[in-house]
């Protein structure tokens, strides 16, 4: 019999299974995953990757253009 629980909520993603069918478990966790500006990013969330590494959550976005790339954000009105 093969037992598989699925878990997940912002700090543990993955699966919970027996190994080698001996009554030995692991936990795939997943640490904290945070963008430049210190954002939790969790599962199903948004995020941009820049060529330089850099990790963005999609609610900070238009901090980090205006940050290192100058841009000024307006609204047309």
């Amino acid at each position: 019999m093969s037992l598989i629980l699925e878990v997940e909520n912002p700090i543990v993603l993955g699966t919970i299974e027996p190994v080698n069918n001996v009554a030995t478990f692991y936990v795939e966790m997943e640490r904290d995953f945070r963008d430049v500006y210190g954002s939790l990013i969790v599962f199903n969330d948004d995020y941009m990757e820049f060529s330089n590494g850099d990790i963005v959550h999609l609610d900070n976005i238009h901090t980090y253009l205006e940050d290192h790339y100058n841009a000024a954000f307006c609204t047309k009105k």
